[in-house]
């Protein structure tokens, strides 16, 4: 576990006493007159977190590098506060009393820092890191230290990637070199390019190392050379690369975006602690975790909802067996589909889409036995709308409003940006009878605003800060409603946002043979309870001009592969089921049923990945969710592959059920070392395991 020296006072009485103490892996030790944080008992050269000001000293040849700064070198210890579950490091340099805490949470710890201002007059930090892990890697070749990125963008969530340290550039060599390899997010779409997390392996000791950065705007990562080891430094935003700069005023502080750490002694094991992390720092309800949804919007109405297209899907989808029925964007404003974005911002029913109004339908759907759901996109008002907030309302930069795609960015601490949207909340529950509500978010505001801000960058943590504050608000007045996370698809999945979430959608993609590529990674980022994945068994391409085989002449392997893609988290149900064989619509409603009775499994379980990580293109992709002795396990056969078998990692098999689909064949052997499947052609299925 941890071994800390604690050495002495640097005020009054000097005090040499040593001591060790453990906490969850990371020691602490002894540089010269700082604390520095080490992973495998190597020397460093940074404290545990790292400041920089306006006008201060910074040591480092590249202001690029977001360590080594006068003001962090100068710091002396004070003292620690430590219970079993909590750690406080207090450090100062006669202006800047800084303090990290480290918390104990499930399977890993949490760490932020907070700086305070001891002088009497205003100073501007620059940058101010959560952690700051000064030495890792001394005993281990860089070319077997990897990293694995989760690069991450539209239709392709979630996609790490594993790379040498090496490969990377930053190679051994016989001088401190200045490579830096750095993760970066500056907007409100924090996923945008790649998640906020992490993977550390070092293939020589077996040991893993993970991280995510707990920011809903802008985000830093930074790996360097510190001579024969590595450093890891995390924060939120910083001046070099997010537009960061914060004053602070005499006496005032600032707190620093959380990181979370876990460690692990294989992949499995890693995102099992990771798992368990999250779980213990979420927020969310889990009272409505045993519902499906069908949302009409994929493969089926887009943009376009219209009255007597939902009145006829009502009771196919309540036949399937979905508790809730969702109209997606399209139920306001009276434009066609392909143009209504920049009009949006009113929030009123469309009389055009829906001559009898919206309550007609919602109420309809509550007759059909089932909840109804609306979509909104909060955040945003079309500049085509003919909505007008006051100039405080919007996020601006050079003193013009930001405007993209003909749409502007609303400010969530202006009041009536406030007062509006709770007003449109309160106009979809109580006069349109929505018991769902979809928040969309389908543009990047970009690096910030300079209204009532110190700088861009400060001007987005306020703003997305507010936003999140006003979203749990509405929240906590309709606990009866749940309300589902997106950003077209999963270009906001860091875990600030997530951790407020009970479901959130993890991609929109529109081709089920390539949902597999993100369904086999998306539990290293999304707590599997969370995870809502789309399954439209009736796929309609005709929107991109192209009329498949499959959409003359569905096939079950369709159906199967849409309903797999989406039993191991929140399914989505969509497209037009009634164009189904009644064969077809059966294996529709099999995996609604077996999807919702794993609701409390899913809750407890942790990921399990027989292969690792998977990517676009591979033939055979799996994945799975393990709790005690239960595995259930989700394999895709996409490729040409004939035979394959599945690795169990050491886990031993006492019995194994055909989970889904109960009626078509899987030929499979258990062997000594995994599961040995001769295939058909493109099969896919779920099994559940017992284990012994």
């Amino acid at each position: 576990m941890i071994k800390c020296l604690e050495s002495r006072k640097w005020l009054g009485e000097r005090l040499m006493e040593k001591m060790s103490f453990d906490f969850c892996g990371i020691t602490f030790d002894w540089i010269g007159d700082d604390l520095g944080a080490v992973l495998g008992g190597n020397k460093t050269v940074f404290g545990i977190s790292d400041v920089r000001l306006s006008g201060a000293d910074i040591e480092e040849q590249t202001l690029s590098r977001q360590v080594g700064s006068g003001i962090s070198n100068g710091f002396k210890f004070v003292k620690k506060v430590q219970t079993p579950r909590k750690l406080e490091i207090f450090r100062d340099n006669g202006k800047i009393l800084a303090v990290t805490v480290f918390e104990k949470k499930g399977g890993g710890i949490r760490v932020y820092t907070r700086v305070k201002n001891l002088t009497d007059k205003k100073i501007t930090l620059e940058n101010v890191s959560a952690f700051t892990l000064g030495a890792f890697g001394a005993e281990c070749p860089r070319k077997e230290l990897y990293l694995y990125r989760f690069f991450n963008s539209h239709h392709t969530e979630c996609q790490p990637k594993r790379l040498s340290f090496d490969d990377l550039g930053l190679f051994n060599a016989d001088h401190r070199t200045y490579k830096r390899i750095f993760g970066v997010n500056a907007g409100s779409w924090t996923c945008k390019e790649e998640l906020p997390q992490a993977i550390i392996e070092n293939a020589k000791t077996g040991e893993f190392l993970m991280f995510q950065i707990e920011s809903c705007g802008a985000w830093y990562w930074e790996i360097g050379d510190s001579g024969k080891s590595c450093y890891l430094t995390l924060s939120g935003g910083n001046r070099e690369h997010t537009q960061w700069r914060k004053k602070l005023g005499a006496g005032k502080s600032y707190i620093t975006p959380s990181v979370g750490i876990c460690l692990g002694r294989s992949l499995n094991d890693l995102l099992a602690n990771m798992t368990k992390y999250r779980r213990s720092v979420s927020e969310f309800s889990k009272r409505f975790s045993d519902v499906a949804v069908f949302n009409e919007y994929m493969h089926f109405s887009w943009d376009s909802p219209d009255e007597k297209r939902t009145e006829r899907m009502l009771p196919i989808v309540k036949k399937a067996g979905a508790d809730y029925y969702v109209i997606d964007c399209g139920w306001h404003d009276e434009e066609d589909g392909d143009k209504i974005y920049p009009y949006v911002g009113k929030w009123k029913e469309s009389k055009r889409r829906f001559p009898h109004g919206v309550r007609h339908m919602t109420d309809l759907i509550r007759s059909n036995g089932m909840k109804a759901g609306l979509w909104i996109e909060p955040e945003i008002v079309g500049k085509l709308s003919g909505v007008e907030y006051p100039e405080e309302g919007y996020i601006s930069e050079g003193g013009e409003r930001v405007l993209a795609a003909n749409r502007y960015f609303l400010d969530f601490r202006c009041p009536e940006v406030r007062i509006k949207m709770s007003e449109a909340i309160s106009r979809m529950v109580y006069e349109y009878g929505a018991d769902y509500i979809k928040i969309d978010c389908n543009q990047d505001s970009g690096a910030g605003t300079e209204k009532r801000s110190d700088s861009p960058g400060d001007g987005l943590e306020k703003t997305t800060g507010a936003f999140w504050k006003w979203l749990k608000e509405e929240r906590k007045k309709y606990p009866q409603v749940l309300f589902e996370s997106c950003a077209s698809g999963g270009q906001r999945m860091d875990w600030k946002s997530l951790s407020v979430s009970p479901m959130i959608s993890t991609s929109d993609q529109v081709l089920y043979n390539r949902y597999p590529y993100i369904v086999g990674n998306i539990f290293s980022a999304v707590l599997p309870e969370q995870a809502g994945f789309w399954s439209y068994p009736y796929c309609s391409l005709s929107f991109l001009n192209i009329i498949t085989e499959s959409e003359e002449n569905p096939t079950p392997h369709e159906t199967v592969m849409n309903m797999v893609n989406s039993i191991l988290g929140r399914l989505h149900l969509a497209s037009d089921l009634s164009k189904l064989p009644e064969s077809m619509f059966d294996l529709v409603k099999e995996g609604v049923a077996y999807g919702k009775s794993l609701a409390q499994f899913r809750e407890k379980a942790v990921p399990f990945l027989p292969f690792g990580f998977t990517s676009f293109g591979e033939q055979v992709v799996s994945v799975g969710l393990k709790k005690g002795k239960r595995l259930v396990l989700a394999v895709w056969n996409l490729g040409l592959a004939c035979e394959m078998e599945v690795p169990l990692c050491g886990l031993k098999v006492k019995e194994i059920e055909v989970g889904y689909p109960s009626c078509l064949p899987v030929a499979y052997e258990v062997t000594q070392t995994g599961i040995a499947f001769k295939f058909e052609e493109m099969q896919v299925f779920v099994l559940d395991i017992q284990l012994k």
